[in-house]
C-alpha cells in the first residue's frame, strides 16, 4: 500500500511535486482516510471531473464539513454555502450572469490604464531600494488596490484587506493544526471581514455608486436577481479571490526568473513574450493547488470505484506536472502551448482569469522595464502552509547582481 504520511508535511508544502509523481504512477485515484478524502492526481482525470458538475459536485455536503475544523465554522456556514464557487446549477448560472458582466473583454480593457498607473507607482518605489519583498511591495498591494477599486471600497485599507482575505481560506484540517490563541484570532478577523462588508452593503442600498458591489445592491433591489446573502458572499469572494490568485501568480513568476536566469534577458528583450511567460508559470507552479468536489453518485475514475458523497481533492497543481500531456513538466518551457487546470474547467473556470493575466502581464512588464537586476537574499524560500493554495509568504530580493551561492541554498521552488 502506498505510504501516505508525507501528504502532511512540511515537505509537501516545499516540494510536492516528488510526491505528486508517485500518487501519480502509483495511484492516481487514492482514498486517504487521515484527511477525508480522495486524491485525483492525473490531468485526464481531473480533467474529467472538472468538466461533469452533473456528477461531481461543487456544493457544500456533510462530508465536506469535517474537513473543517469545527471551531472555524461559527458564522461561516451562510458564506460558505452560497457563495458561487459552491453552488451548482441553476443558481451556479444565475450567479454567474450577473458577475460575467465585470469581467468582460471590454470590461478588463478599460481597466488596463489603472492598472498599469499603480503598477508603476509600486515598482517605482522598489526602483528606489537596495532591498525589497517583492510581495509586501508589488505582488499583494497590487491586485488588492485593483479588486477594492472595482467593488468601491477603501484601497487604503489594504492590510487588512490581504488579513481578512487570508484568514477567511485558513482552517482545513489540512493546513496543520492551529492552536487556540490563532483560532481565536481567525474567528475575530472573519467576524471583522463580514462586518465590514455588511456595513458597505447598507451604505450603497442608502446611497449606490458607480462600483462592483452598487451593482450587486441593484441586483437585489431592483431586479431581485440575488438575495441578501449572496450579495454578501459575492462581495466576499471577489474580495478574496480578486487577490490571492494574482498575487501568488506574481510571487511565482518571479521565482521562476530567479530560478531560470535566461528567461531575463529573453522577456526583456521581447516584453511580447510575458503572456506566454505567465501561462507556463500558472502550468509549472500554479496558484492553486487543489479543487474540491463530491461524487452525486457511485462513480468510477481512473479506473478506481469512487463511492457517492465521497470528498475528491482535485489536484490540479498535479495534473498541470503529468507527463502524459506536458512533456519534461518540471522543465520551465516558454514555447509550450498552455493547456494547464490552474483556472479551473468548464462551468466553474475562473470569471477573474482576464484580470488576473492582465495584471499580471503589467507587474512584469513593469518590474523587468524599471529594475535591471534583482537577486534574491539569502535563506529557503518561506511557502504558504496550504493545500489550496501555492504562493510565498515572503520574497526578500535585493537590486543588481545575479544570485549569490548563499541565496540560491535551501532554495526549493
Amino acid at each position: 500500500m502506498l505510504d501516505t504520511t508525507d501528504l502532511l508535511t512540511p515537505a509537501m508544502f516545499a516540494d510536492p511535486y516528488p510526491i505528486y509523481a508517485r500518487l501519480r504512477e502509483q495511484a492516481p485515484v487514492l482514498q486517504v482516510p487521515q484527511i477525508g478524502m480522495w486524491l485525483v492526481t492525473r490531468y485526464d482525470d481531473v480533467h474529467q471531473v472538472l468538466k461533469a458538475p452533473d456528477v461531481f459536485s461543487s456544493s457544500r455536503t456533510k462530508a465536506l464539513d469535517k474537513l473543517r475544523d469545527p471551531r472555524l465554522t461559527e458564522s461561516m456556514e451562510m458564506l460558505a454555502s452560497s457563495s458561487l464557487v459552491a453552488l451548482d446549477p441553476p443558481d451556479h448560472t444565475r450567479l454567474r450572469r450577473l458577475v460575467n458582466v465585470a469581467f468582460t473583454p471590454r470590461a478588463i480593457a478599460r481597466l488596463e490604464a489603472r492598472v498599469r498607473e499603480l503598477a508603476r507607482e509600486l515598482v517605482d518605489a522598489i526602483a528606489r531600494k537596495d532591498r525589497f519583498d517583492l510581495m509586501d511591495d508589488l505582488a499583494i498591494p497590487l491586485p488588492v488596490i485593483v479588486i477594492s477599486e472595482l467593488l468601491g471600497v477603501d484601497p487604503a485599507r489594504r492590510a487588512e484587506f490581504k488579513r481578512w482575505s487570508d484568514d477567511l481560506i485558513l482552517g482545513s484540517r489540512l493546513d496543520g493544526h492551529l492552536d487556540d490563541a490563532e483560532i481565536d484570532r481567525i474567528v475575530a478577523s472573519r467576524r471583522e471581514f463580514v462586518a465590514f462588508f455588511h456595513a458597505m452593503i447598507e451604505q450603497r442600498r442608502r446611497r449606490p455608486g458607480d462600483d462592483l458591489l452598487s451593482d450587486l445592491v441593484r441586483a437585489e433591489a431592483e431586479r431581485d436577481a440575488l438575495t441578501p446573502e449572496e450579495v454578501l458572499t459575492m462581495a466576499v469572494l471577489l474580495m478574496v479571490a480578486g487577490n490571492e490568485t494574482t498575487t501568488n501568480l506574481i510571487g511565482n513568476g518571479t521565482v521562476a526568473l530567479l530560478e531560470h536566469p535566461d528567461l531575463l534577458p529573453r522577456l526583456r528583450a521581447d516584453p511580447t513574450r510575458i503572456p506566454a511567460f505567465l501561462e507556463e508559470v500558472l502550468r509549472w507552479r500554479s496558484p492553486v493547488v487543489m479543487l474540491v468536489r463530491t461524487t452525486r453518485r457511485d462513480v468510477t475514475l481512473g479506473g478506481v470505484d469512487v463511492p457517492r458523497d465521497s470528498v475528491l481533492g482535485v489536484l490540479v497543481d498535479s495534473a498541470n506536472h503529468d507527463p502524459t500531456h506536458f512533456p519534461e513538466p518540471e522543465r520551465f518551457d516558454l514555447e509550450r502551448q498552455p493547456a494547464h487546470l490552474s483556472f479551473g474547467y468548464g462551468i466553474h473556470f475562473c470569471v477573474g482569469a482576464p484580470l488576473s493575466r492582465l495584471e499580471g502581464r503589467i507587474a512584469f512588464e513593469e518590474l523587468l522595464a524599471r529594475v535591471p537586476e534583482f537577486a534574491r537574499e539569502p535563506g529557503p524560500l518561506e511557502w504558504t502552509p496550504s493545500f489550496n493554495l501555492r504562493g510565498l509568504r515572503r520574497l526578500p530580493l535585493r537590486r543588481g547582481g545575479p544570485l549569490s551561492a548563499a541565496a540560491t541554498r535551501g532554495s526549493t521552488a
